[in-house]
């Protein structure tokens, strides 16, 4: 007898659950201020990175007769540096004894899947407002130019390693940061998005506070669904196609970057309008509806085609 039950199969104990990448501060019983000093550590490699992409656009410049000043080289210079942040951010993650999917998907690969459905299905709940604004004559789509063809995947790589980055250093450390202080995820999501309002606003606290309000909803929108997920790629893909797609469709002349934009002219002093203000919501609303219905309840964001059945049984 003793013999017959030595010979049984022994079952493995069932693998824990992979932490939620806002939770793993938590989870790892990190204090504050490890968060603190990377955080000054990543600002400081960042505004050195600044300078040393502000030298080398001078440079071309200087070598190609291009204009420094112009607005497609200040803001390929920009995306540029934001891009580099992710390397910045593996420099301090790595002083402290991590790797950079600590910030993206603890214990897991990097799914590039999540990315690419998640940023198709945002593209879908954004296409009816550049349909509508475009039958309403708010914006004039032209039509593709050679430069534009050129600089499309150039653009696409820049907006994917800027989006990345913004979600790695805000939903992923940042985030992991002020879980550790504050105990909530929700509360922890209030300064995230004010540090991602004041990295994007360049106007005075007196303008465009239809777009604070954008920035605002859609970073508490790009939260919510890293808690949904429990991982960034999801939020990292909404993030890329958001600004591919305003770039492409809805960029002013004054950005230098090419689109089928038929905006031609600029937009000047626009006082509070609670009406705007109340507009612009109701559309963040009603994307974020529908990005929710087509990618969360479907199950297709997380599990592509499958996530229906997978919901079912």
């Amino acid at each position: 007898m003793q013999h017959q039950n030595s010979t049984r199969p022994r079952l493995s104990p069932p693998a824990e659950p992979p932490v939620p990448v806002h939770l793993l501060g938590v989870a790892r019983g990190d204090g504050f201020r490890p968060y603190l000093a990377g955080f000054v550590a990543l600002m400081i490699l960042v505004v050195l990175g600044g300078y040393a992409a502000i030298t080398l656009s001078d440079l071309f410049a200087t070598f190609t007769g291009v204009d420094r000043h112009s607005p497609l080289l200040r803001n390929l210079r920009n995306l540029l540096a934001l891009g580099c942040a992710i390397l910045f951010m593996q420099w301090v993650l790595g002083w402290q004894g991590r790797d950079l999917m600590s910030v993206i998907a603890p214990g897991r690969r990097l799914d590039g899947g999540v990315f690419l459905r998640s940023a198709a299905t945002y593209a879908a709940a954004f296409a009816p407002i550049i349909l509508i604004s475009a039958y309403y004559g708010q914006i004039n789509v032209g039509s593709l130019s050679l430069s534009l063809l050129l600089m499309l995947p150039v653009l696409a790589v820049l907006f994917i390693f800027q989006a990345s980055a913004e979600e790695i250093v805000f939903r992923g450390y940042m985030a992991q940061g002020l879980q550790v202080l504050l105990g909530n995820a929700a509360l922890a999501a209030l300064p995230v998005a004010i540090f991602f309002l004041v990295l994007h606003d360049s106007g005075g606290w007196n303008v465009g506070w239809e777009q604070k309000a954008m920035f605002l909803a859609m970073s508490l929108g790009l939260s919510y669904l890293t808690w949904h997920t429990g991982r960034l790629e999801a939020a990292m893909g909404v993030h890329f196609a958001h600004n591919l797609l305003v770039t492409l469709f809805l960029a002013r002349p004054q950005s230098g970057l090419p689109s089928v934009s038929g905006f031609e002219e600029t937009v000047g002093f626009q006082p509070p309008d609670p009406d705007r203000l109340l507009g612009v919501l109701l559309m963040q609303g009603a994307v974020a509806s529908s990005y929710w219905f087509l990618g969360l309840f479907s199950g297709f964001v997380e599990q592509g085609w499958r996530g229906g059945e997978g919901r079912e049984g």
